[in-house]
């Protein structure tokens, strides 16, 4: 009943995996396409628009106001105007002139992403600076997007040109002159209308939240961001630390290869970010082009790997397992065609289908090995869903399906941590596993299977630090060596079953004997030694009588009756000075070769 729930819980994952994946390759395909506006929306705005030459008179009511009393960061796509898709524009002052003559699109649906596109996409954002005075207002402009090619931002006031930025990620880091991950602009508004036009080139997904914010609102969200990317890079870097260390341990593959892929996501997302174009290239734009999809490959392949080290595919899929090579050939394939075609677009593009298709594999492999028996997969299904949604949350933020927010954009990041986390209680849990296998083996290599004493494996492990101990204290140690008469006879006689049973009830009859500090030992096929710490010859001699006769007793009631005879032999301090335990065991073997020649059934001290 509970491996039927396990099974249908994990179906109802899958089918919500497929859920996902249904509306985002819906959204990725319908924002592929050739931009549109409503036209609807296009003829409303023209009606309303008045054409003269002084822009400020024609959209009062459209202008993003700002005053000395703002001390937030608002989103101001909603107050945006943006070209049309068959645009012609090539200049600022040209997109200033298209827009007075209200052919320009007002972005009332607050769109944010415009998906791939060849296009150049020019906006236009109205500010009013409501201020009397003549140093003006301050205020940042940012737009919360590394991976944008082309930013170019005008400053238009008085139809003139007074300032121009060129934030994208085609130029070098220094050419900025606001300091931050993101492109940013700080500006001085004058008193009165200005215009700021916007020109974006990207062959990443058109993607342009644009916010306005003051400068003491900025600072306070680059500290908040710097707390999140802190605690998500620190628990990363946790995260690997601690598989390495367990691979170090245990040496199991699976763990060397989940710190690759935890180093490839953080690679990845190092760069999409802007991290490290701020911090380490930022005067190599060619190189933050191509390392986005360099790592994201990096990042597939390594997912690929993981997934079937992981899940055992060896095992629970045997014939995935042989087909393997495939999958890398295929991968291999795919970096030699983004190297060859030379499009960063179409890798990029060619490398989000496999991601997505990427997701669903690895949550179809973790389903069939988990109705295959695999434990882990248990956690691996949960964990993949919970990365995939993450990733489906900022790719339908990304695409507009969703309204556009930055938890929402950075769904990917908390899906992706919450995703390895479980993974590494997982491969944790493994640890466990294997830590108690281990334990096991140690444990059942030194027991005797038929008799559940210890064998001679365990007497080297148990015995040597006690009689070394012993031996530097000059303590009383003995030696006691049983052996049963007559045994083949039994076997002969009543067959090896009956055999076995006599040693198991003779075993149990000298465990029983024995005290807690001694050490019992199967030693050879129907022979015992006990090891008596802290015993002296006399009470050796007293326990392997007593030993004798209640071996004889209980085994009367069986088949047959079961003698044993006995050699005793204990350590003198005083005498045998740098004796070796070897030597005391060969003293009481000789003691029991005398009792064998004395008819048996006895105990003779060596």
């Amino acid at each position: 009943m509970v491996s039927q729930q396990n099974r249908l819980k994990g179906v109802r994952a899958f089918f919500t995996m497929m859920m996902y994946f249904v509306c985002g390759f819906i959204s990725w395909y319908a924002s592929a396409q050739p931009n549109s506006i409503n036209s609807d929306t296009s003829s409303s705005f023209n009606s309303n628009l008045n054409t003269d030459t002084d822009p400020k008179g024609s959209v009062d009511s459209q202008f993003v106001v700002i005053s000395s009393s703002d001390d937030h960061r608002s989103l101001v796509n909603n107050k945006l105007f943006l070209s049309k898709p068959d645009n012609t524009i090539t200049t600022a002052q040209q997109a200033l002139m298209v827009f007075n003559e209200g052919e320009f699109i007002e972005n009332t649906a607050n769109r944010v992403s415009f998906g791939f596109t060849e296009e150049v996409l020019w906006a236009v954002l109205p500010i009013q600076a409501d201020t009397t005075t003549d140093g003006g207002l301050s205020s940042v402009i940012e737009i919360d997007n590394a991976w944008l090619d082309v930013v170019d931002i005008f400053f238009i006031s008085g139809n003139e040109i007074v300032r121009q930025e060129s934030l994208g990620d085609t130029e070098a880091i220094s050419g900025r002159t606001y300091n931050a991950r993101m492109p940013s602009v700080s500006h001085v508004f004058a008193p009165g209308s200005t215009y700021v036009v916007f020109r974006f080139i990207s062959q990443d997904p058109m993607t342009i939240p644009i916010y306005l914010c003051s400068e003491k609102s900025k600072q306070s969200v680059m500290l908040e961001n710097a707390y999140f990317y802190g605690f998500l890079y620190g628990a990363l870097l946790i995260l690997l630390v601690y598989n390495l260390v367990l691979y170090t341990y245990l040496k199991e593959r699976r763990y060397l290869l989940y710190s690759c892929y935890l180093l490839a996501f953080t690679a990845f997302n190092f760069t999409y970010t802007g991290h490290g174009y701020w911090w380490l290239w930022g005067e190599m734009p060619s190189v933050q082009q191509w390392l986005m999809p360099t790592l994201m490959l990096c990042y597939i392949t390594a997912g690929v790997t993981f997934t079937i080290e992981f899940l055992n595919v060896k095992k629970y899929l045997p014939s995935l397992f042989a087909r393997r090579k495939f999958i890398y050939a295929g991968l291999l394939a795919l970096a030699v065609v983004m190297l060859a075609y030379g499009s960063q677009q179409f890798a990029i593009m060619a490398q989000l289908v496999i991601l997505t298709t990427l997701s669903l594999w690895m949550l179809l492999i973790g389903v069939m090995c988990y109705k295959n028996g695999n434990v882990l997969a248990a956690f691996f299904v949960p964990a993949i869903v919970l990365g995939t949604g993450g990733a489906t949350v900022s790719s339908l933020a990304t695409w507009g399906v969703v309204p556009y927010s930055q938890w929402a954009f950075r769904g990917i990041e908390l899906g992706m941590l919450l995703e390895m986390s479980l993974l590494s209680v997982s491969l944790g849990f493994n640890f466990k596993e294997v830590y108690k296998a281990r334990l096991s083996a140690e444990f059942t290599s030194r027991i005797d299977p038929l008799t559940n004493l210890y064998n001679r494996r365990a007497f080297t492990q148990l015995v040597y630090p006690i009689w070394e101990l012993g031996v530097r204290k000059k303590q009383r140690m003995s030696i006691v060596l049983i052996d049963l008469d007559w045994f083949k006879q039994i076997n002969d006689e009543f067959g090896h079953d009956a055999g076995d049973g006599v040693l198991e009830l003779v075993a149990k009859t000298i465990k029983a004997r024995a005290r807690s500090s001694d050490l019992v030992f199967r030693w050879g096929g129907e022979e015992f030694l006990l090891f008596l710490p802290d015993t002296s010859v006399s009470d050796a001699k007293a326990l392997a009588e007593t030993l004798r006769l209640s071996v004889k007793e209980i085994t009367s009631e069986s088949i047959t009756t079961v003698t044993t005879s006995i050699g005793v032999a204990a350590f003198n301090a005083q005498e045998s000075g740098g004796t070796k335990i070897e030597g005391l065991i060969k003293v009481a073997d000789k003691a029991l070769y005398v009792a064998k020649q004395k008819g048996r059934n006895c105990v003779v001290v060596g």
